[in-house]
């Protein structure tokens, strides 16, 4: 829109300053046609020299004929004069409107470049944020995969404690239970009491041994 006013205003000067120009040229054909009968009236001087009379009267002709064109190039002087004074003033006022557009745009296009620039620092601003976020779960990702490592160390060393743990009493068990076996059976087959503690030590040998395969 503003492009559309400013090439029509610059159009508006350019036919302003034409008219100009063709008052300008128009000033300088009357000149010319004065300058002829200035030429002309000389020519009837010489001319005219033995017919004084004639002379005279065609002298005062041409110097009346001089005058209304003097008054006429004056008449024209002044209008021109006018309406070059009046064109000034009208290029002067589309100027300055011009002027103000431009600055108004000016100002806009400041305006938005400021307010794209505020909207790209808060999205920055923004994006370090999640940056930062992003940084800090990692770290937090990080450190519990460390815990959770060596948490499962610990675990294992556990486990393998208890493992030794558990098959250095199973062999132990194991030991003692023969042992009470060969001592019942060299008693001649024992007492219900020692072949009930067989039958419990029996049992939680067993028990022992399918936790074992459990872990």
């Amino acid at each position: 829109k503003h492009e559309a006013k400013i090439k029509s205003l610059t159009d508006y000067m350019q036919n302003m300053e034409q008219k100009r120009r063709q008052l300008e040229e128009s000033q300088d054909s009357l000149n010319e046609e004065l300058a002829k009968l200035r030429a002309q009236e000389k020519m009837h001087e010489v001319s005219f020299q033995d017919k004084e009379k004639e002379h005279l009267t065609r002298l005062q002709d041409a110097e009346e004929m001089k005058k209304a064109l003097e008054q006429q190039m004056e008449s024209h002087r002044e209008a021109h004069q006018k309406q070059l004074s009046r064109l000034r003033d009208e290029i002067e006022e589309k100027q300055k409107i011009i002027d103000e557009i431009r600055e108004y745009k000016l100002q806009l296009e400041q305006e938005k470049l400021s307010a794209d620039y505020d909207k790209l620092k808060i999205e920055d601003q923004e994006r370090e944020m999640k940056l930062e976020k992003l940084i800090l779960l990692n770290d937090k990702r990080e450190q519990a995969r460390e815990d959770l490592k060596g948490l499962e160390e610990t675990v294992a060393r556990e486990l393998q404690t208890l493992h030794n743990l558990r098959k250095l009493f199973v062999q132990d068990l194991t030991t003692r239970v023969k042992k009470s076996v060969e001592l019942d059976s060299d008693d001649g087959g024992g007492s219900a009491a020692q072949k009930q503690k067989i039958s419990f030590l029996e049992n939680n040998l067993e028990q022992l041994t399918k936790v074992h395969k459990q872990v």
